[in-house]
């Protein structure tokens, strides 16, 4: 697909021609000023000019000084055998998880992560609501193993749900893995929040 055609077309809402532009920023590790520039008039988006800039202050390049720079090469945990290996890429989050939960993660970088309780003793601290007949006599069947539990600031996006999910099923009940956030981060959501995310900054550093 290319890349100016998309700009022009005056079908494509605004956010999406947002997101081809982040994209393409992204895949290129930043562009230039004036390609920046042009590429926000060729999209008619003036109005959404901080938004992009915005992009910065999560760590992403937006602009530098030699033009379109490097593409980004993420590291992999390991290589991975799936029909989608060349066309999809694997959540960093799911490469936590997994090494969570089959060496554990370094304790020198992960400070606040205890280690697992031993197996023997998971089915003497089941909770009470577990393991009984309910009220409705319905039989609770007893959770098993240990529990990862993750807390995503800024909200979660269903990829990374579903991460948690597939973790939790190669597992085979040995794991647990909970994932957890103050809302669910849908598309128009991020773009909404990464627009005033400048505001709640300067928010945040007032006395």
């Amino acid at each position: 697909m290319k890349l100016i055609p998309v700009l022009l077309d005056a079908a494509v809402p605004p956010y999406d021609k947002i997101w081809v532009l982040l994209l393409y920023i992204f895949l290129w590790n930043g562009v230039s000023k004036e390609n920046l520039a042009k590429l926000i008039q060729h999209a008619n988006v003036q109005a959404y000019s901080s938004l992009i800039q915005n992009l910065e202050q999560l760590g992403g390049t937006v602009t530098n000084s030699g033009g379109s720079g490097a593409s980004i090469q993420l590291k992999q945990r390991k290589q991975r055998e799936s029909t989608y290996q060349l066309s999809r890429w694997t959540l960093i989050i799911k490469d936590m998880m997994e090494d969570m939960v089959e060496d554990g993660l370094d304790q020198k970088l992960w400070l606040f992560v205890s280690d697992p309780s031993p197996t023997s003793n998971s089915h003497t601290a089941v909770s009470t609501r577990f393991d009984h007949w309910h009220k409705n006599k319905v039989r609770i069947k007893a959770r098993s193993g240990s529990r990862l539990i993750l807390f995503i600031m800024g909200g979660v996006a269903m990829s990374k749900m579903r991460a948690a999910y597939e973790v939790t099923r190669v597992t085979e009940g040995k794991w647990e893995v909970l994932i957890s956030s103050s809302h669910i981060l849908t598309l128009s959501q991020f773009l909404d929040d990464l627009k005033t995310l400048d505001q709640k900054l300067e928010d945040i550093s007032l006395p």
